[in-house]
């Protein structure tokens, strides 16, 4: 016979409110939404199939059944918190429960209790497969179905999980141990199962005398006839409680699915930069653009401007010509002879006489003859430091010595435009 499942219309979380996946007890409701946090206890807001039918996953932690995570209790002879993460490894890697491959195992642990220098810890490990529904991406943690039920000190608890028997054990308040039985029924295996199990943590100083038995489901009377048969404790049956968040959440994201988490955020990151260098590159070139533009209007104006005014122009550039070769003429410093006058008064007495001397255009060549060298650099040193002559910039060479220890001297001078 197929049972079908029942779906509540689902709604949005309320503000402050987180969801919980939780497996149902029965196959008929395989899966429950539950709103978590606000100031109501949490409220039942969907069933649904497989946990890729929920629509609400955003803020949505997915409680993995007991059947799908390992317990491993572990006694470690440390103190500090800080060096569980390093030790736990090794404990998985000596009991084979390490992942074939590089890929690590996926675990998490809470603190059970302490004594001396060692600790109880309490480790949730993932298996190297999961159930295909278990790999929903969108959910934005993974954690343990049981760690959200709220269970009774040093108790043994039952309860179902899709139509199978799950065992909790709890040492003081803090969860010990959990299990997935084989079947749904109390039957002599299963009896045997819990029988092995509490013997194993009692021989390994995990659990401290349990006080009771807590049955959260529906059992026959033979059911209860043989688990007090083999638990001399006693046996208490309510309905199961509505959940809890725990005081600190875990982390356990299939492997799968952290992958798959790890190459969206890879790929929104290049996207991100994708845009990134387009928004930059759309806004250079905006830049340059508006540049050109902006450039293109300016030659306009200029153009505009040289248009409007091209008789001005033209003026300016005929009379900038015509003085130019007036310059000579009404420039008193390019007059010959000023120039030589101007000359003469920087010659020493009896030194030197001026063979040479032309002037125009802006140039000047001067020759002579002086009675030593020393004389001609004498009149080379006045004439440069003449400020009639501060426009020209003035070069001589090395004076020749003539036969009659007459010295020849040639002086070159040249004046900028103005």
């Amino acid at each position: 016979m197929v049972r079908t499942v029942k779906t509540k219309p689902a709604r949005s979380l309320a503000k402050g409110q987180r969801g919980l996946l939780l497996p149902g007890p029965t196959g008929a409701e395989p899966w429950g939404l539950w709103a978590l946090g606000g100031k109501a206890t949490a409220q039942l807001v969907q069933t649904c199939q497989t946990p890729l039918d929920n629509r609400l996953r955003k803020n949505t932690t997915l409680a993995l059944p007991v059947s799908q995570v390992f317990c491993l209790p572990l006694w470690l002879n440390e103190v500090d918190p800080k060096q569980f993460a390093g030790m736990i490894p090794l404990q998985l890697e000596l009991r084979g429960l390490q992942p074939r491959g590089n890929g690590p195992a996926v675990f998490d642990w809470s603190t059970v209790t302490q004594e001396g220098t060692r600790t109880l810890v309490m480790v949730g490990v993932l298996p190297a497969t999961l159930a295909p529904e278990i790999h929903a991406e969108a959910y934005e943690t993974f954690d343990l179905s049981a760690r959200y039920l709220p269970f009774r000190e040093n108790t043994v608890t039952l309860w179902r999980e899709q139509d199978r028997l799950a065992i909790a054990i709890t040492t003081g308040p803090n969860l010990v141990y959990f299990q997935s039985l084989a079947e749904g029924q109390i039957t002599p295996r299963i009896v045997q199962d819990l029988s092995c199990a509490r013997t194993t943590l009692a021989m390994q100083g995990i659990v401290a005398p349990l006080q009771k038995m807590m049955l959260w489901t529906e059992i026959s009377a033979e059911e209860h006839a043989a688990l007090q048969g083999a638990f001399p404790l006693p046996i208490e049956q309510e309905e199961c409680p509505r959940p809890v968040p725990p005081r600190q959440a875990w982390k356990l994201t299939p492997s799968i699915v952290g992958e798959a988490k790890r190459a969206r955020a890879a790929r929104q990151w290049q996207r991100r930069a994708v845009l990134v260098f387009l928004l930059i590159y759309l806004m250079a070139v905006a830049w340059f653009v508006t540049q050109m533009v902006m450039t293109s209007m300016k030659v306009d104006d200029l153009r505009k401007w040289q248009s409007d005014h091209e008789q001005a122009v033209a003026s300016v550039h005929d009379g900038r010509s015509a003085w130019k070769q007036l310059a000579p003429v009404v420039d008193t410093k390019n007059y010959p002879l000023e120039l030589l006058l101007q000359a003469s008064h920087s010659i020493p007495a009896d030194q030197l006489h001026l063979t040479l001397f032309e002037a125009g255009n802006n140039k000047l060549l001067i020759k002579g003859e002086a009675k030593n060298v020393a004389g001609a650099f004498l009149f080379f040193s006045k004439l440069k430091s003449d400020p009639y002559f501060s426009g020209y910039t003035l070069t001589m060479d090395n004076p020749r010595p003539l036969p009659n220890d007459l010295a020849q001297f040639q002086i070159q001078g040249s004046r900028a435009n103005n």
